[in-house]
């Protein structure tokens, strides 16, 4: 039985076609997560481990966008990003994709905080990140003759 090349051709694309949709399918909610990236490459990081952040960086606020498909078409992305880039030599230091539950947190929080500082501009919010427990607690026993403080460990009841 002879087969039109035309046909074959046809059904290859078809089939290339479905895996294409399926694989994205499968890969969409693993890709819709909370992701937070740094990128240091382009920044200077001190002795201490400190990436210092030039002030002419600027925060963007975005829509996620996860590509295109093999039409040309935008992928869904329900997320929302936020970029910290600097203008300038057109990097970006940090990004942060977020699902809207978590982004919607922290606008109120952030609304919250700005609506306080507003009336009281000594107004201080320090939140309790980590268990007191598992902040190490140390005191400074000297200073070597770089200036850098000495210190040792308190042991903690």
């Amino acid at each position: 039985m002879h087969i039109p090349r035309r046909f074959v051709f046809l059904i290859l694309i078809a089939a290339c076609g479905v895996l294409a949709a399926v694989r994205a399918a499968d890969q969409q909610p693993q890709l819709l997560g909370n992701s937070y990236y740094v990128y240091t490459s382009a920044l200077t990081i001190d002795e201490s481990g400190v990436v210092p952040i030039p002030s002419r960086f600027q925060w963007s606020v975005e829509t996620s966008w996860r590509g295109t498909d093999v039409n040309g078409n935008d992928l869904p992305d329900s997320r929302v990003l936020l970029r910290l880039y600097d203008p300038d030599h057109n990097f970006t230091a940090l990004t942060a994709q977020m699902d809207l539950e978590t982004a919607a947190k922290l606008q109120q929080e952030l609304a919250a905080i700005i609506a306080k500082k507003r009336q009281d501009p000594t107004f201080q919010h320090r939140p309790q990140l980590y268990e007191s427990k598992d902040i190490p607690t140390k005191r400074v026993v000297g200073v070597d003759d770089k200036g850098t403080a000495i210190v040792e460990k308190v042991e903690s009841d």
